[in-house]
């Protein structure tokens, strides 16, 4: 992440024509942005939350023992996981909802529209892809302060998207906090075995460009990309990366850098000394099964001990000599109180429920648990839904661009969607879209089902059959239980009239019957 006093024009604003030129010009520059974002990986500790995450404390790996003959126990028991985990599964564990509909009265919302741009939106949308790059980007944000997800059009010319390391992506802003353009620096293994090189995408509103590291310094354009094009157009009326940035922090040092928060970085501490006191709890277990063995008037040599301890036997030469094992004390509820207090911290101070202290809980008692929770996921919500709605916009645009080459091969995409130039095709519009982050509350299902049957009768049956877990359609659940009870309806009359010796030729009409053979034979009567 880079704010910067002075961004040089763009190449959405130059042209593709000068782009060689803008990288020698501009290779200092660059050079500065690079070392900006390293220096912010490297200060905020990016990569030592991202290790806990993944269940590696660095501190623990390089514990010392307390003395040279000592056990020393590295028990890497860190709650990262847990506490990222938490608020992204209670967020995203439920698939968002999608919701297209335009205004009725809208011009340039005609039905057919709606309607393509519905079935094209959704597919994207409703693939596995997006669920999950979006789970990431909230996962990843919550870790390393902010995350990106890049879109774009492949070779094939499918829209394809993806959420990319924060060591990867440098969202380049101004000082009043504008995106003006991404880089993303990854490296790769040379061809001729040579070591890694450096390469860099560059993306502003029009153009991407492809540059690589030289073996002098700096940037040049990258020759392996010429052949496609070098800097080419990415579709995209707008820089086509969606960044969600973890929060706003207090602190105006850290404010004015348009850095995130990270959700470890309060708790980090604690998460050490929860995994130092375990490692400790362990040496101490190791030293009771190991205990010392006491001679008391006693002569004898360190062989003799070591072949006593493997004989399993002990011999005494004299009545007055003795032999007893000496234990440390196992009275450490001290330690264990401290653990629990640790414990209870991390997940007060990070808004985690302790899943355990479910069990059994009422549908009451399992929000009022939650609501630590359902705050810190509250303040993610404001900046994940703006994420959400750039990479709707992102997508949209890429539709668009889709349509217009379909009709136009030589259409001025970029001037289309930016409205500097007009299109006979009509445009889909990204507001059409709606969508909601359903909460992934645990429920008491023995609880709704008692609720469900006490309204029975009282609150119409479609609304109880969406409180019903197990139902994935009610609509469909209605109308199946609908003829089921017309048919229980239809055979307690023919037992009633059975059993008074009319027959069941009084318990139907003729109407009845024709539909039955209708339904049977696949006729009208089918539903």
């Amino acid at each position: 992440m880079a704010v910067m006093n002075k961004i040089p024009p763009t190449l959405a604003e130059l042209g593709a024509a000068n782009a060689a030129s803008w990288v020698a010009e501009h290779n200092d520059w660059l050079g500065k942005v690079v070392e900006q974002h390293n220096l912010f990986i490297k200060e905020y500790e990016v990569d030592k939350y991202q290790a806990a995450y993944d269940g590696f404390l660095q501190s623990i790996d390089e514990r010392d023992k307390s003395r040279g003959d000592d056990i020393n126990h590295k028990l890497q028991t860190s709650l990262a996981p847990i506490i990222i985990d938490s608020v992204v599964d209670y967020m995203m564990g439920k698939p968002i909802t999608w919701t297209v509909e335009a205004d009725p009265k809208a011009e340039d919302a005609p039905k057919e529209l709606v309607e393509a741009f519905r079935n094209d939106i959704l597919q994207l949308l409703r693939s596995g892809d997006a669920q999950r790059v979006l789970a990431e980007q909230l996962r990843q944000g919550s870790i390393a302060y902010y995350s990106g997800v890049i879109c774009w059009i492949d070779e094939a010319g499918d829209i394809d998207f993806e959420e990319f390391p924060v060591q990867e992506m440098v969202p380049v802003y101004d000082t009043r906090g504008k995106l003006r353009m991404v880089l993303r620096i990854f490296t790769v293994e040379a061809d001729d075995g040579s070591g890694a090189i450096t390469k860099v995408e560059m993306y502003d509103s029009k153009y991407v460009t492809y540059l690589v590291s030289q073996t002098a310094g700096g940037f040049e354009l990258d020759a392996e990309e010429q052949e496609t094009g070098n800097p080419v157009e990415h579709y995209a009326g707008r820089i086509p990366v969606s960044f969600f940035t973890n929060g706003t922090p207090a602190k105006y040092a850290d404010r004015k850098k348009r850095l995130g928060t990270s959700d470890l970085a309060t708790v980090f501490s604690l998460i050490e000394e929860l995994a130092g006191t375990v490692s400790d709890k362990a040496n101490t277990v190791d030293r009771l099964l190991d205990q010392f063995l006491v001679f008391t008037n006693v002569t004898t040599t360190e062989d003799e001990v070591v072949k006593m301890r493997k004989a399993r036997a002990i011999v005494l030469k004299s009545k007055e000599s003795s032999a007893q094992f000496l234990a440390p004390s196992q009275e450490d509820t001290a330690v264990e109180n401290h653990m629990d207090r640790i414990e209870e911290l991390t997940h007060q101070i990070s808004g985690t429920p302790k899943i355990n202290d479910l069990s059994g809980a009422t549908a009451t008692e399992i929000k009022m648990k939650y609501a630590p929770l359902d705050i810190k996921a509250g303040k993610k919500d404001l900046y994940f839904s703006q994420a959400i709605r750039s990479f709707i916009l992102n997508l949209t645009d890429l539709l668009n661009a889709k349509r217009i080459k379909e009709k136009s091969e030589s259409a001025d995409v970029y001037g289309i969607l930016t409205g500097e130039a007009t299109s006979s095709v009509p445009l889909y519009r990204a507001e059409w879209l709606q969508f909601t982050i359903q909460r992934n509350l645990p429920q008491n299902f023995a609880e709704i089902a008692q609720i469900v049957a006490q309204l029975v009768g009282i609150v119409p049956d479609s609304y109880l059959y969406e409180l019903l877990w197990f139902i994935d359609d009610p609509v469909a659940a209605l109308a199946e239980m609908k003829k089921q009870k017309d048919a229980d309806s239809k055979r307690q009359a023919n037992a009633s009239m059975s059993a008074m010796g009319y027959g069941e030729e009084f318990g139907s009409t003729g109407a009845d019957d024709q539909d039955d053979e209708e339904e049977a034979a696949g006729g009208p009567g089918t539903e």
